[in-house]
């Protein structure tokens, strides 16, 4: 019994960090801003559709979002992300408008030998969003040499 214990410990230590990157910067971002994160009702039901059917190449996401006009400073959020974002994430993008103010930092890293996992993290003048998702590196990759359909894929 206290090995089988020792066994589930041992698994905990290990998974949990693996997925601790997106909670991480949630986290943060809530003790640092002052805004308060808008509940989505059934996201947990639609991760789980995402893990059966995989709709587009993804096979798995999560997703926060705050409502609120409150302002961001884009360099803490930059530092959070970069100490948070998790083992062997690199930059993908890192964009800011200067006219409006919005920035975006997309973060990579393979997943497997046919996955990319992604970590979003954007803001405009009334919404932050954080959203972790594993897709499919080839639709992914076709998808980003096609600005037009990427364009698309966020409007639906």
């Amino acid at each position: 019994m206290k090995r089988a214990a020792l066994v589930i410990l041992a698994l905990l230590a290990i998974a949990l960090p693996l997925r601790a990157d997106f909670d991480a910067i949630v986290a943060a971002i809530e003790s640092r801003s002052g805004l308060h994160r808008v509940r989505i009702p059934f996201l947990g039901l639609a991760r789980f559709a995402v893990w059966v059917v995989h709709p587009r190449g993804v096979s798995d996401f999560q997703f926060a979002t705050w409502e609120g006009a409150m302002a961001i400073d884009r360099r803490d959020v930059a530092a959070i992300v970069r100490s948070r974002v998790g083992r062997d994430f690199s930059p993908v993008v890192e964009a800011t408008s200067a006219r409006s103010g919005e920035w975006t930092f997309i973060y990579g890293r393979p997943r497997g030998n046919h996955a990319v996992e992604l970590m979003i993290v954007t803001h405009d003048a009334s919404d932050t969003v954080v959203l972790r998702a594993v897709v499919d590196a080839e639709t992914f990759s076709q998808d980003l040499d096609s600005p037009t359909r990427l364009s698309r894929l966020g409007r639906r």
